[in-house]
C-alpha cells in the first residue's frame, strides 16, 4: 500500500527541491571564505593593538593603525567580491527551477451581491 500517489509531477519536485539545495550549499561553501577572514581580521586586529601598546613615538603608533587598516579594507573587498559572487549563484540556484516550468495560477471572478 502507497501512502503517497505516485506521480511523476511529484518525484520531479522532489528531484528539483533536493538539487537546488546542492546549489545553494555549494554556493554558500564558497562564500566560506568570509570565516576564514574573519579570523584572519581577529587575530590581526589583536597582533596590531599589541604592537600599538608597545609603540615607542606616535609615528610607530600610526603605522601600525595604517598597516591593520589596510589589512582590514583587503578583508572587507574580499567580502564584497564573494558576496557579488554569492547572490547570482544564490538567486540563480533558486530561480532555475522557476523558469522551466511557468507557474499557472487559478483565476477567481468575484461576484458582488447587488444591494436592495
Amino acid at each position: 500500500m502507497m501512502l503517497v500517489p505516485d506521480s511523476a509531477a511529484l518525484q520531479d519536485n522532489v528531484r528539483s527541491f533536493w538539487d537546488i539545495q546542492d546549489q545553494v550549499l555549494d554556493a554558500m561553501e564558497d562564500f566560506g571564505g568570509w570565516f576564514e577572514r574573519r579570523h584572519v581580521g581577529t587575530h590581526t586586529a589583536l597582533e596590531a593593538a599589541q604592537r600599538m601598546c608597545k609603540a615607542q613615538t606616535p609615528v610607530d603608533l600610526v603605522r601600525e593603525y595604517q598597516e591593520w587598516v589596510g589589512g582590514a579594507f583587503q578583508r572587507v573587498m574580499a567580502d564584497g567580491f564573494a558576496c557579488q559572487q554569492f547572490v547570482p549563484a544564490f538567486g540563480g540556484a533558486l530561480s532555475d527551477k522557476q523558469e522551466n516550468k511557468p507557474q499557472q495560477f487559478e483565476t477567481k471572478t468575484l461576484h458582488h451581491a447587488e444591494a436592495a
